[in-house]
């Protein structure tokens, strides 16, 4: 016999299940404490006052439970009602109906307090009345209910088969919970059964379950420990570089996901104090990035009025380590393409400008010093030249013509027809010495240019070449 003492010890138990809302294993829990109560000559007065507030308190949940599926049940009696008044004219369909409302009552009683007895005496006496109509078919549901009753018998025997196989190396929570769902889905399948064997089938069922579900909770109750310790180690982190704290923390974090379910109560709160104990990082994290987004910003401005290369700008941007992934830094990295962009630009056109300047030098309008280096040794040696070789000049114009894509003069046609067959030939020959490339046809044109005999003629092909330049270039 426990004692007085005992018996507060699981009121306060009761209490506590109370408190999380498991309320059937309160209940049970209370009962059991008033059954021993009655064994005392004497209750002492405190027990007394804490069994009558915990039966209070069962009482409430009843209530509520009551409350909440009351309506339901008196849903369920006139749907019962309605088919008395308005039989189906099939007396199978009308049978399944009875069989549906039955189905629907009976996992009310599975789910919530079982109805009181003027319920039950009301919806027991209208379904009698209901299934006159279809007498004939009363044997054949009642067959489905036997054979529901064996199914379920069945689903609680694989459990107690499932807890032999696996009691001695249990799996783990989250696979526990997700085999009880799934049989539960099953045992939902099998209603209705015989009044007889309702009650006697749900308390087997209960039963059958009770071994997974201590586990399940022993478990949870592990991982709650565990968990916990996780959160402690991130108190813990405490390094003078963040990136090792954010590291660390990340760590722990896959250390936590591989720790099973800590219990619908537990665990969501845990998983809030665990990512709120590492704010601290990431908040440290947050003002960095801030603090190189301005720096981001800063270099940006520089870079747009011209205060600074790109070069320098690059090479600043390895010290940003937190804010590469946000726009202020996508902006910059893209401005920098531009502002490469239009040096290119300038310097393809300052290029281009110096090419076609190469004619203002070859005629003495400008200054050798002027010319790109690759055309000086050239110019040089036009600047010996008695006179022009026109056909050569000529040979220059129509080959860059051919590679930049630019239609020749028509008297020229003859000469572009044999300089493209010598084209097709260059590519088989390995050993050719005619130019083929923009500057070495440049410098084909300038050493076979004089100064002395200047015409129209030299203008002209340079100023068909001065295309040439820019659609290569």
């Amino acid at each position: 016999m426990e004692t007085s003492q005992d018996l507060f010890k699981e009121l306060e138990t009761a209490e506590k299940l109370f408190s999380d809302g498991s309320i059937k294993s309160a209940q049970k829990i209370v009962r059991n404490v008033l059954k021993e109560s009655k064994n005392y000559k004497k209750v002492p007065n405190k027990l007394r006052h804490k069994i009558n507030a915990a039966l209070s308190r069962s009482r409430y949940f009843d209530e509520i439970s009551s409350f909440a599926t009351n309506p339901k049940r008196e849903e369920l009696i006139n749907s019962i009602d309605k088919l008395i008044k308005n039989p189906l004219d099939n007396p199978k369909k009308h049978a399944h109906s009875i069989h549906d409302i039955q189905a629907q009552w009976q996992l009310l009683d599975l789910s919530s307090k079982p109805a009181s007895k003027s319920q039950w005496l009301n919806f027991n006496e209208l379904t009698n009345k209901a299934w006159e109509p279809c007498k004939e078919y009363f044997d054949e549901i009642k067959q489905i209910k036997i054979n529901n009753a064996k199914e379920r018998e069945n689903i609680i025997n694989e459990i107690n088969n499932y807890i032999q196989s696996n009691e001695a190396k249990w799996p783990n929570s989250k696979n526990l919970i997700i085999y009880l769902q799934k049989m539960f889905q099953r045992w939902q399948k099998f209603a209705p059964v015989l009044d007889q064997d309702l009650n006697r089938l749900k308390k087997l069922y209960f039963d059958a379950r009770k071994p997974i579900n201590d586990e399940i909770k022993k478990q949870e109750s592990v991982n709650k420990v565990q968990k916990e310790a996780l959160i402690e180690k991130v108190r813990n982190i405490n390094n003078e570089d963040n990136r090792i704290n954010i590291n660390e923390f990340k760590k722990l974090k896959q250390e936590w996901e591989k720790i099973g379910p800590s219990g619908r109560k537990n665990e969501k709160k845990l998983w809030n104090e665990f990512n709120k104990t590492a704010d601290k990082f990431f908040d440290e994290k947050k003002q960095k990035i801030i603090d190189e987004i301005n720096t981001i910003k800063d270099l940006n401005l520089k870079l747009n009025d011209g205060s600074i290369s790109t070069s320098e700008v690059k090479e600043l941007l390895k010290e940003i380590e937190d804010a590469k992934n946000t726009k202020e830094y996508k902006k910059i990295t893209s401005d920098i393409k531009v502002e490469i962009d239009k040096i290119k630009n300038t310097k393809k056109k300052d290029k281009i400008n110096s090419y076609i300047n190469i004619y203002n030098i070859l005629i003495k309008n400008d200054h050798i010093e002027n010319a790109p280096n690759i055309f000086l040794k050239s110019i040089n040696k036009s600047f010996g030249n008695n006179k022009s070789n026109i056909k050569k000049l000529t040979y220059s114009c129509i080959k860059l013509e051919i590679i930049a894509g630019l239609d020749s003069l028509k008297k020229d046609i003859n000469v572009r027809n044999k300089i493209q067959l010598e084209l097709l030939t260059n590519k088989f020959n390995k050993n050719e010495s005619l130019p083929n490339d923009l500057e070495s046809l440049i410098n084909y044109f300038i050493e076979n240019f004089s100064e002395n005999d200047v015409t129209t003629t030299q203008k002209n092909l340079w100023k068909r070449i001065t295309k040439c330049i820019e659609l290569i270039l």
